[in-house]
């Protein structure tokens, strides 16, 4: 089971929702127009494979933003970013904002044979185009403020995303057809 929600573009190509790399943008579009989710099947099948088109951002920046994010949430509006990184080091927070990149894309390569990888927010646009998706592109959620981490702050969450770090600076032109072993 993928730890994301999937949907069919119009094209029948599949897309996954990630939380802080498109999500509110694209399930805007996808929930209204196109409501059915894609029939997964293992690989090993007989029954043949589609295509997942799948957005990766910058695991610095999607921190930032999910930061912002969770803090809205009076649960956490208390907490440092420091003391998110901390939970997050010591596996005592679980938040699908703050989810690795490399979980759900792993799960897909059991789901899929095609995977193609598209930098957010600068393929977003050909990854929707790739999807023949054409009409108006909302653009949702867009954080007014931006979070400055510290030098310190950065390293402490470039070590935990290590994976996604090199994921995403693996991408080097839209719709990038993923090989599993890489990750």
């Amino acid at each position: 089971m993928l730890p994301i929600q999937l949907f069919n573009y119009p094209n029948g190509k599949c897309g996954i929702y990630i939380f802080k790399s498109g999500y509110q943008s694209t399930s805007s579009i996808f929930n209204v127009k196109y409501s059915s989710i894609p029939n997964l099947r293992s690989v090993d099948s007989d029954e043949g494979k589609s295509v997942l088109l799948f957005p990766v951002r910058d695991p610095i920046e999607r921190f930032a933003s999910a930061v912002n994010t969770v803090r809205k949430n009076k649960k956490y509006s208390k907490h440092s970013v420091n003391e998110l990184i901390e939970m997050l080091e010591q596996n005592t927070f679980r938040n699908l904002h703050f989810m690795d990149i490399a979980t759900p894309l792993r799960n897909a390569c059991f789901h899929f044979d095609d995977i193609h990888l598209y930098k957010f927010p600068e393929h977003y646009e050909q990854m929707l185009r790739d999807g023949e998706y054409n009409d108006e592109i909302f653009h949702k959620n867009k954080s007014k403020k931006k979070l400055i981490l510290t030098d310190s702050q950065k390293e402490r969450v470039a070590k935990y995303y290590s994976t996604d770090i090199k994921l995403f600076e693996s991408i080097k032109e839209p719709g990038q057809k993923f090989h599993f072993l890489k990750i």
